[in-house]
This record gives structure tokens, sequence and C-alpha cells, in this order.
């Protein structure tokens, strides 16, 4: 126990400084590749930090357990989309600029329900994995090259002003070798920072008894999603929401698509009812939660993230209750 202890709490310290780091050299490439900072969080900042979720994934599907890439990635859309996005609003309101997401915000819903068709019949065969990492091969090119050719002076002038307090004059860190090395750190330290975590409460978790039903809603699919938590917390301190939204609405897509269709390319993904009925349905209401929100007053206030919260709080109980009454 007092190992596992140690362990949480040197996961704990890496996904926390990993973040500051990892936020500080993505503004610091928007500056460089001359893009908005939103679609840096929506293309290169997503894939690294959807990671653990892809190792999840396929671990799962090589162990030909591929369906719980299924609700691990689901679970991950709505704990990223309403815990993550609910605690950043809390700590600082999420101001954005509606257009600059209207074409991950349409992805995500799209990849969604082309999910739930797919899945209709409680099985994803492997050939619909295959089309679902190639579309999102296809999107995140495409969202990329798109914003880059529509970035404005502004923005690229708005990302080297921050770029240039998170640097704090190094010399090493203001070059481009420097940036993408720090990046590369921070990353690194995230995701072993978050496996430490995730396996050291679990180890404590199953120690005292804990279900491993409870296990797996909490630790996991959480843990799973600590680096999109981190990287929406440090940009909020460091006042650059935008790029955390638009991390999480990539991350988003990177589940929908490459996460569940790696897991379906490996071994034919099976799914129960539960995942149809209940989760999808609740994913695709806090998807109209967060648009509806984004496009009233632009932002996100203090007062709807508590809702979010609130509202993941009765999703997690509801799944609970009927993974109970199911058993």
């Amino acid at each position: 126990m007092g190992f596992n202890l140690l362990l949480l709490a040197v996961g704990l310290w890496l996904i926390i400084k990993g973040g500051d780091l990892f936020v500080a050299s993505s503004v610091r490439i928007a500056a460089f590749l001359k893009v908005p900072r939103v679609v840096i969080g929506t293309t290169l900042v997503s894939l690294a930090t959807t990671s653990p979720e892809l190792v999840v994934s396929i671990v799962a599907g090589m162990e030909g357990e591929s369906g719980l890439a299924v609700g691990n990635a689901v679970g991950s859309c709505m704990c990223n989309m309403c815990l993550i996005l609910g605690v950043m609003a809390v700590i600082r309101s999420i101001g954005v600029r509606p257009s600059e997401l209207k074409i991950p915000l349409f992805a995500m819903f799209g990849f969604a329900g082309l999910l739930l068709i797919m899945t209709w019949d409680l099985r994803l065969p492997r050939p619909a994995g295959v089309f679902l990492v190639s579309m999102g091969v296809v999107y995140f090119i495409f969202d990329f090259l798109h914003h880059r050719r529509a970035s404005r002076p502004e923005e690229i002038a708005e990302a080297r002003s921050i770029e240039a307090e998170a640097t704090a004059g190094n010399p090493w860190l203001e070059s481009r070798q420097g940036t993408f090395g720090v990046f590369l750190l921070g990353a690194i330290m995230v995701i072993i920072g978050s496996r430490f975590l995730v396996d050291s409460a679990t180890a404590i978790a199953a120690g005292l008894g804990v279900p491993s039903i409870i296990i797996g809603l909490t630790v996991v699919a959480v843990g799973t999603s600590l680096p999109e938590l981190v990287t929406a917390v440090s940009s909020a301190r460091q006042n650059v929401s935008d790029l955390a939204v638009g991390n999480i609405l990539g991350a988003n897509v990177a589940n929908l698509t490459l996460i569940v269709g790696s897991a379906a390319s490996l071994n034919e993904v099976r799914m129960d009812r539960v995942t149809q009925l209940l989760n999808f349905p609740a994913l695709l209401l806090g998807m109209v939660m967060v648009l509806v929100m984004l496009n009233s007053e632009r932002q996100i206030s203090r007062r709807e993230g508590s809702l979010l919260i609130g509202y993941y709080a009765i999703y997690v109980v509801l799944v609970l209750s009927s993974s109970m009454v199911g058993g």
C-alpha cells in the first residue's frame, strides 16, 4: 500500500508539471506554425493527450476484449466534455470563437452518430474499425490544413505575446528545437504520470475491496482522461482556454474514430445493451448541451460549468445503477 501511495504522488506530480510544459510549448508551436492556438488544441495536443486511451484500446483489442474500448472511449468523451469542461469553466469562464470550433463540433456530432448507427447490432466488425481509423486520419489532416490557411494576424500576435511570458526569456526555450523538445517532454511526463496514477489508484482500490465496476468507471475512465484535464486546468490558469476547448473536441473525435477504430481493427468489438441505450444517448445530449452553451454567449460560464459537472455526476450514477441491475 505504501509503494502505491508513493506511485500515486509521483504520478500526480508528473501530470501537473508535464501539463504546464505541454501548454506552454503548444502555444509556441502555434506561433511557429502561424496557426491559432485552437488548431493546435484540436490536432497536435488532442492526439497526444489521447495516448492513454489508445494504449488501453490496443491492449484490450490484442487480448480479445475490444468491447472495453467502446465503453472507455464513450466514457472518456463524457468525462472530457462534461467533467473537464465543467471544472475548467468553474475555475474561469471559457471564452471561445464559435467559428473556429465549427468543424470539430460538427465532426464530433457526426462521428458519434455514425458510431451509434454502425454499432446498432451491438458489434463493430474489423472493416468498420479500419474505416473509422481512416476517417479519423483524414479529419485531423483536413482540420489542421483548413485552419492553418484561415489563421488571422491578430491570432498569431496574441499567441506570441502569451508564449513570451511562458518562456520567461530563456533562449533555448525560445528556439524551435527547445520548443518541440519541451512539448515532447511534457507529453511523455503527462502520459507516464497518468499511467502511474491509474495503476496505483487501481491497486489501492482493489486492496480496499472496492468493486471492479466502480474502479473501472472512476479510476480508469477518469484516469485515461487526466492528460486532457491537466491541459485544461493549465490552460485556464494561463488564460488560453481556446487551446483546452480545441483539445477536448479533438480528443473526442480521436476517441470516436482512432481509439475505437484501432480496437475494432484488431478484433471485432462486441458491446452490451447498456452502452447502446444509455451511454450513446447521454453522450449526444451532453454534446447538445455544450453546443448550446458555446453558441449562446460565446462562452461557458461558471454556472454552466457547474451544470456540466452535475450532469456528469448523474450520468455516472445511472451507469452504476444500470450495471448493478444488470449484474
